[in-house]
Parts: structure tokens; sequence; C-alpha cells
């Protein structure tokens, strides 16, 4: 699915330069992002959870469950991102199931990210 043309012409956006921080742990969250163009590195207590580029999903999770930022996203270039609150992001997944696997997907892979890294920490 190409993600990003599925959103190219999406009103709500935002730019970063690189070095941004788009956002921080522990923050209030709102709205998730995919990403258009340009890479935003995830880190979570300073260690690096992935990169993702054109057509990649952060802050996914606070549209899920609208908690606090479990991770920092950090832009890595300029970047352009597409912002999706809850309700479009429902919508988005009700009426297109090509996007509800990619997010799923995105998902999947993030927590995978999670669990090597938290396995790095519990290991003697």
């Amino acid at each position: 699915m190409n993600v990003v043309k599925l959103f190219r012409k999406w009103d709500a956006r935002e730019e970063y330069e690189a070095g941004d921080v788009i956002f921080s742990e522990r923050e209030p969250a709102e709205v998730m992002y995919v990403v258009l163009s340009g890479e935003v590195e995830l880190t979570l207590h300073g260690a690096s959870l992935g990169i993702e580029g054109e057509g990649g999903i952060i802050g996914e999770m606070a549209v899920i469950d609208a908690g606090i930022r479990s991770a920092t996203a950090t832009a890595r270039s300029k970047v352009e991102l597409a912002c999706l609150d809850q309700d479009q992001f429902r919508k988005m997944v009700r009426d297109n199931s090509k996007f509800s696997l990619h997010a799923m997907t995105v998902f999947a892979n993030r927590l995978r990210s999670v669990d090597a890294y938290i396995s790095t920490r519990l290991e003697p």
C-alpha cells in the first residue's frame, strides 16, 4: 500500500527540521503522524527503537488509547508529516482495510523493538 499517496493531499500537516523533537516521552498525546518525507528516529530513554521513513507511522498509540507518549520522536532530516487525531484514525481503519493492515504491521514491529529493548536490560 502506498501510504504517502493516500495522505498526499491531507490537510493537517506539520514540518520539522533535522534535530527537532516532534514529541517526547510522557507528553500528553492527541495525534499520530504519517511520514510523508524524511526520516524520524524513535527513542526510549535515549535508546533507539528504530527509524521511520516515508510511509511510516509514529505516535499511533496516542490515537489507540489516548494515553501519554511512550517514546520520543526526533527528525533525522527535514520531515513532512500528516497528522491524524483519534476520530480520523478510526475512520481510516474502518474505511480502508489496507491502511488498517499497514497500521497493525507498524504497531507489531514497534512492539518487537520494545521487546528487544527490554530484553537487553533484563539479561545479566
